[in-house]
């Protein structure tokens, strides 16, 4: 059973996910506040994909249910991903420390997609350590640093930069 509230604020979310949609498509982004330009740039860089394109076209007619794909025996959701370029791009432009490594993974020869994947897979392990400190009643300080730890070390050294690279793929094949 769903939570009503939930599913309430998945409906909305959905709304607002449509409106940026339709905006990508009419090509008024300069119209969009920062925020949604992020999530309109994530877009377009995802149209082709027909999971996302569908999840984001239908997204006003789901009602509020969850829109996730089972590709490989993982389930994935197309609309999560998508929100993940949108927090590193964000964080591209306002943390030097993110702007840094990510210079330095396309200098060596990392796309700036693939970059976002590496970024973004470390935001989401930032996310899932300060939560779980918070339920044990920590602060998620240790998880920041933990984390500003190994963003500086992308820049430092490049076996873990490799390393990194290497462990999460460019691909899109879920979204296909």
């Amino acid at each position: 059973m769903d939570d009503p509230k939930l599913k309430e604020l998945r409906k909305l979310i959905g709304q607002r996910e449509k409106l940026i949609f339709e905006a990508v498509k009419a090509g008024l982004l300069p119209n969009l506040q920062h925020e949604e330009q992020l999530y309109a740039r994530a877009i377009q860089e995802h149209m082709e994909l027909k999971h996302i394109h569908n999840a984001l076209e239908f997204a006003d007619l789901r009602e509020g249910e969850r829109y996730e794909v089972t590709a490989d025996g993982d389930t994935v959701n197309p609309l999560a991903h998508l929100a993940v370029h949108a927090a590193v791009k964000g964080q591209i432009e306002e943390d030097p420390l993110v702007r840094e490594a990510f210079d330095k993974m396309t200098a060596t020869g990392t796309s700036a997609h693939h970059a976002e994947h590496l970024l973004g897979a470390m935001l989401l392990e930032l996310q899932w350590e300060s939560a779980r400190a918070i339920e044990a009643g920590e602060e998620p300080t240790k998880a920041r640093m933990a984390y500003n730890r190994r963003i500086q070390k992308i820049t430092r050294d490049s076996a873990f930069r490799n390393k990194l690279t290497r462990k999460f793929t460019d691909d899109h094949s879920a979204f296909e």
